[in-house]
């Protein structure tokens, strides 16, 4: 089965998966990594399909995430190489700490342009790395869902002046990327939503990092900061929710308890879903 953890920067995915891995391998069940950086590095091992695809869609939607963004006189979108070398991360601190402070001239088309790439990856991610591993009974864990950064990236746009990219083209977009992660192939079997209150995910986020990710703030729309990053994640917690109830998943309220207490929470939900528990009896049947 698939288990999907969705929540705003910083909201502690990464952390929640390790949690959730280890509690079902101590049962014995092979869990895999199929999270964003995971799959790209695991079909990076590859020599064919969909390595190099995914290599460069990914890097193609950072630098569409830029926009044409200048500082000064000289574009930013060199600082996204145009190949994969020695030294890139699949994390947005590689990206971000190659940003001057200042972007500007954001053009509304590239963040729109980016979530769609992010779309395209997930459909490709999710056929090809995720079914393998649901086909040999496994459990993929995935700490992050696309359609959180769709809804991040049109709300940067929101906040850069309107050009040939209008607001009313913007929330038809938002409707097709909900349409789309609703489809069932793109849902998990089980979904967890983490819910924070952006500024106490923002605080958490600086200690954590010393900075906040590009594409967290409005660093791209001409202001950075931690204001403007509560005032983008906002909104699209607000939506996070709205999505989590439509498609019944779970909701972790991250409220500043100890982590352990959330995790704690999260592996007894997961362990009363029938899915896990028939890995159970699986598991136990064969041993």
């Amino acid at each position: 089965m698939s288990v999907t953890l969705m929540g705003i920067d910083g909201a502690g995915k990464t952390t929640l998966l390790r949690h959730l891995g280890r509690a079902l391998s101590e049962l014995g069940i092979e869990c895999v990594d199929t999270s964003r950086n995971a799959a790209i590095r695991a079909a990076g091992a590859t020599d064919g399909f969909p390595a190099r695809s995914l290599e460069r869609l990914w890097l193609e939607s950072w630098r569409l995430l830029l926009g044409g963004g200048r500082a000064g006189r000289s574009p930013v979108d060199p600082v996204v190489p145009l190949e994969f070398g020695e030294g890139t991360e699949v994390a947005s601190g590689w990206i971000v700490d190659r940003l001057p402070p200042v972007v500007e001239g954001v053009r509304r088309s590239g963040p729109v342009a980016s979530a769609l790439a992010e779309l395209t990856i997930d459909q490709v991610v999710r056929a090809e790395v995720v079914e393998p591993v649901l086909a040999r009974g496994a459990v993929a864990l995935g700490d992050g869902f696309g359609f959180t950064t769709a809804v991040k990236n049109l709300g940067i746009v929101r906040e850069i002046p309107a050009d040939t990219t209008s607001d009313d083209a913007l929330d038809q977009f938002e409707e097709v990327f909900r349409a789309a992660y609703s489809v069932p192939f793109l849902q998990p079997d089980v979904g967890f939503l983490l819910d924070v209150d952006p500024r106490l995910s923002g605080e958490w986020r600086l200690r954590q990092n010393g900075r906040l990710g590009a594409g967290e703030d409005l660093r791209l729309a001409g202001r950075g900061g931690v204001d403007t990053y509560v005032a983008l994640q906002t909104p699209v917690a607000a939506k996070l929710r709205a999505a989590a109830a439509d498609w019944g998943w779970h909701v972790l309220e991250i409220d500043g308890r100890p982590q352990r207490e959330t995790a704690a929470q999260a592996v007894a939900t997961m362990m009363r879903e029938p899915a896990v528990q028939r890995l159970v009896r699986h598991r136990v049947g064969v041993t």
